[in-house]
């Protein structure tokens, strides 16, 4: 019987032990989602500002194939940009906790936050006072070029 005991508690032991890895590992997923998200938001902003200054008169969403985007790169659903006048608006819907963080963590930017009553609201100045299109979605994440 006391064999019983002390294999049920290794057991109990090592299954605490399976948990907390996992809980570990999908943290670290999470992570790494967000992190890769962010990246591939700033990478988009990047060519689409260039586009934007090369094309002053444009106004719409740019196609993938106009935009000069590294032949690495693989733009994950969801992100979007708009141009207009010269501006580039690029911009992810419902973007998962932390990725805002990360994006202002990353650029240090005041142009980089979320849209809030059709104004940019970044969280290292509060409210910009930039107004953003309509075709953006409210809450979503933006960074302007």
């Amino acid at each position: 019987m006391p064999i019983l005991w002390i294999v049920l508690v290794a057991l109990i032991f090592s299954g605490g032990l399976m948990m907390q890895t996992h809980d570990r590992a999908i943290t670290a997923a999470e992570y790494s989602t967000v992190d890769t998200l962010s990246q591939s938001l700033l990478v988009y902003r990047s060519a689409a500002a260039e586009f934007a200054k090369a094309n002053p008169s444009f106004a719409g969403n740019p196609a993938d194939a106009a935009l000069n985007l590294p032949g690495w790169f693989r733009k994950p659903t969801g992100i979007s940009s708009y141009v207009s006048g010269g501006q580039s608006y690029t911009y992810y819907p419902d973007g998962p906790g932390g990725m805002l963080d990360a994006l202002v963590s990353a650029t240090e930017s005041d142009q980089v936050g979320m849209k809030r009553s059709g104004i940019l609201v970044s969280p290292r100045s509060a409210s910009t006072g930039t107004a953003l299109p309509a075709v953006i979605p409210e809450g979503a994440i933006v960074a302007l070029n």
